[in-house]
């Protein structure tokens, strides 16, 4: 879904989406903080939230890509598509949140604290929109170390990044690009690591959040 956002809208964007990567550092702070990790946790808590340069990046997503998916390889074509659909579920829910911060009187300068935050998730509930974002992120973090650690991925790599300039879609190849570098230096072990504390941090917030969620499985 496209939204036609306001100015007051996008400013309440931007506090969420702040308090958002916010979290994300303190659940993950050693992540951020070890030389092999620091660009991998930077690319999956902050440039997949990043807001600059969004609307571009939308705009290619909407009106480009099924122009010229075939002419990208598999993996390729796959991880843009994961992130499209992961773009689509958060701004849905930011956008959302946004809103019903606004309603609350919130106003430009005041910073949400991680309890008002939380309280705001619980009260938008989308609770199944949250459950099928969540799958969406655990499913990009393994098929973007996969694609990373793909012997060919290497050899084909700058010829995507040439072609999707050729083409002018270079912004929606850039995130798989960056995606691709920020975890070729993690070894296997270390993103095991990772992937089982995402894994375990991020439900146990969905469940904190949404206790029947729990008991569904």
């Amino acid at each position: 879904m496209k939204y036609q956002l306001t100015k007051e809208v996008t400013l309440a964007r931007r506090e969420i989406v702040r308090v958002q990567v916010d979290r994300f550092h303190l659940y993950y702070y050693d992540f951020f903080h070890r030389n092999e990790t620091i660009e991998m946790a930077k690319f999956f808590f902050e440039t997949v939230y990043n807001l600059d340069g969004k609307e571009e990046w939308e705009s290619l997503a909407f009106t480009t890509y099924d122009k010229v998916k075939n002419m990208m390889k598999e993996g390729t074509r796959e991880s843009v598509e994961r992130l499209i659909e992961l773009n689509s579920l958060t701004d849905e829910l930011d956008i959302r949140m946004a809103e019903l911060l606004l309603s609350k009187g919130w106003k430009l300068g005041k910073e949400m604290s991680q309890d008002e935050y939380f309280s705001l998730f619980c009260e938008l509930d989308s609770r199944e929109i949250r459950k099928k974002q969540l799958e969406v992120v655990l499913f990009n973090l393994k098929k973007f170390y996969e694609l990373a650690h793909k012997p060919v991925s290497a050899y084909i790599i700058k010829p995507a990044a040439m072609m999707s300039r050729f083409l002018g879609v270079y912004p929606l190849f850039k995130k798989v690009e960056q995606g691709y570098y920020a975890t070729l230096p993690v070894n296997q072990d270390l993103f095991n690591e990772f992937y089982a504390m995402v894994n375990e941090k991020e439900w146990a917030f969905l469940y904190k959040a949404f206790p029947s969620l729990k008991e569904e499985i």
